[in-house]
């Protein structure tokens, strides 16, 4: 009997999807706002974590940035490989040993999927010895305030509820400066993210996949629906100067 590992199969329900061609385009748009947001054209290196399909990778790769992945989900993590990726293959935290630092790490869409606070401080800490002085790691994660309900029945995994004051906090626990964060909705940040996670909200396609699971199109509906809805973009900065940091926190 063949015997799996628990990276075989996680995720594969994301992994199989099949995404329309206006769904990765959106993601690829969003990607570059992402980009942009976190200034990762100075970064010389990066370490995403869960990387998913790889719109970010690629970005990065285009950019001749040093690219590492933490994928634990075998068929990304091998498409993310064939690209010229560093990929390895685990579920966070703990993040595996790395003998190396990185100017940029970004984890979009993971925090919430945390058991706990302390997994998801666990997580942060172990990020911030990975950066190099003035490394940024960047957090994008649904903002609960605008999802609501669709927060946990979008993904079986939602277990840590992530909120703009949340995120914060938990930078800051973990030692980050100079926090900057901003609202996006799809590709949209800032007030067009607002209003358009307010109209999305309203759509009634997530309770039509409630009553009607089966159906391809309230899926795909609300696929779209949940795509428009809010998340929390937020970077922190590592201190450049760690012995000063530490005498102010002592």
């Amino acid at each position: 009997m063949t015997e799996y590992t628990q990276q075989d199969t996680f995720y594969d329900h994301f992994a199989k999807d099949r995404p329309t061609k206006f769904g990765m385009a959106l993601v690829r748009s969003a990607s570059r706002k992402v980009f942009s947001f976190a200034e990762s054209q100075k970064a010389t290196s990066a370490l995403e974590i869960g990387p998913g399909r790889g719109a970010f990778a690629d970005i990065c790769l285009d950019s001749n940035i040093e690219y590492w992945a933490i994928e634990p989900n075998q068929k990304m993590a091998d498409d993310l490989e064939k690209r010229g990726a560093n990929v390895l293959r685990t579920v966070v935290p703990p993040i595996p040993p790395i003998q190396r630092n990185f100017d940029l790490v970004i984890m979009r869409s993971v925090l919430e999927h945390m058991d706990t606070m302390t997994a998801a401080l666990t997580l942060t800490k172990q990020v911030y010895q990975l950066l190099n002085p003035k490394g940024r790691f960047v957090i994008y994660s649904p903002d609960y305030t605008n999802w609501k309900y669709h927060f946990f029945l979008v993904d079986f995994s939602h277990n840590y509820v992530t909120t703009w004051r949340r995120i914060e906090g938990l930078f800051i626990s973990a030692g980050f400066e100079n926090i900057k964060g901003t609202y996006m909705s799809g590709s949209l940040i800032g007030t067009a993210s607002l209003l358009t996670s307010s109209l999305a909200r309203c759509l009634p396609f997530g309770w039509l996949n409630i009553l009607l699971p089966e159906s391809k199109l309230t899926k795909k509906l609300y696929k779209l629906q949940v795509s428009f809805l809010r998340g929390v973009l937020m970077f922190g900065e590592k201190p450049a100067d760690q012995h000063l940091n530490s005498t102010q926190e002592n």
